[in-house]
């Protein structure tokens, strides 16, 4: 993974401060945390994969890995202290409750668009698997007029793809409605974090 990659996948503008690459990781680590998805196996799976790429993204900007970056960008010398206003914020100022907010609402974005993006994959692998159950009813009763074993032979393959074409759109309608509930409550989070952020930075 590049740097460049790594900003990306913690939602993160170049030359973020070391502070700031924590709180994303933690948001981000809390809000795709393979937990959130139940006992659903396909869901955890994904969620076990993005949080291998949150984890690396996570070492190559605190630790230095990562390949070189494809824009020939070069990594910033040291961390920024406290926030862009100068000067470190104590826990529990205004600034650094700004600070976590505004982590928490690009956290949660990303997060929301990861769950996006696995959602429209799953509605287009419902779609052919649709597709592919009409196809399939049609040639069974094609083949139920066939006579011989090569009609049997026919019919039970075709037969065969109409169930397992169904489960699967079943499955993946079930997996669907988990990743839009997600979403939306990442989208509730989104939201309450952006007013927070608003009120602290006007104190």
């Amino acid at each position: 993974m590049t740097r460049d990659e790594a900003w990306q996948v913690l939602g993160l503008a170049e030359g973020a401060s070391r502070e700031e690459v924590s709180l994303a990781y933690r948001e981000l680590a809390q809000m795709l945390h393979p937990d959130k998805f139940g006992e659903n196996k396909r869901l955890r799976a994904r969620a076990e994969q993005q949080m291998r790429r949150i984890n690396e993204a996570r070492d190559v900007l605190l630790k230095g890995g990562g390949r070189a970056s494809h824009s020939g960008a070069r990594p910033r010398g040291g961390a920024r202290s406290g926030s862009g206003r100068g000067g470190a914020a104590s826990a529990n100022s205004p600034e650094q409750i700004r600070l976590e907010a505004e982590a928490r609402v690009r956290a949660a974005e990303t997060a929301r668009l990861t769950v996006v993006a696995q959602a429209r994959t799953m509605r287009e692998r419902r779609r052919s698997m649709g597709m592919l159950a009409g196809g399939a009813a049609v040639v069974m009763l094609l083949c139920s007029r066939m006579r011989g074993t090569i009609g049997v032979l026919a019919f039970s393959v075709a037969s065969m793809l109409v169930v397992w074409s169904i489960v699967d759109v079943v499955s993946l309608s079930g997996q669907i409605s988990v990743l839009q509930k997600r979403s939306a409550e990442l989208l509730r989070q989104r939201d309450a974090a952006a007013k927070i952020a608003e009120e602290a930075a006007r104190l």
